[in-house]
């Protein structure tokens, strides 16, 4: 009987284990357009973790299973990034994409 209760408690527990977050939104240009067909990758701890193209309407979407801080980025932007958190919930950010000076700032709108 103590078998049986660790064994239906271990199976109900793994899918809480095994579930993703997911970080989604939209990354829009300067002007305020969408910023279309751009790879978006969610970096954590130097490994890609999660990564997605922007739609017609900037929109993506990365399921992640790894928990804390990450790093977005979008690929072929030199110093494009922007921090954000990778839970067990769904989590919207919608930023904006601008140059400053030489560089590329990923800010939250």
């Amino acid at each position: 009987m103590k078998t049986y209760r660790m064994l239906v408690s271990i199976l109900l527990f793994i899918p809480v284990l095994s579930y993703a977050g997911e970080i989604y939104g939209t990354i829009k240009a300067e002007d305020g357009k969408p910023l279309t067909n751009k790879v978006v990758q969610i970096i954590q701890k130097d490994k890609v973790i999660a990564s997605d193209s922007t739609d017609t309407n900037g929109y993506f979407s990365c399921a992640v299973k790894e928990v804390g801080n990450c790093k977005l980025v979008i690929v072929g932007f030199t110093d494009a990034s922007f921090t954000v958190f990778s839970s067990t919930k769904s989590t919207r950010y919608n930023l904006s994409l601008k140059k400053e000076g030489d560089k590329w700032i990923l800010k939250s709108l």
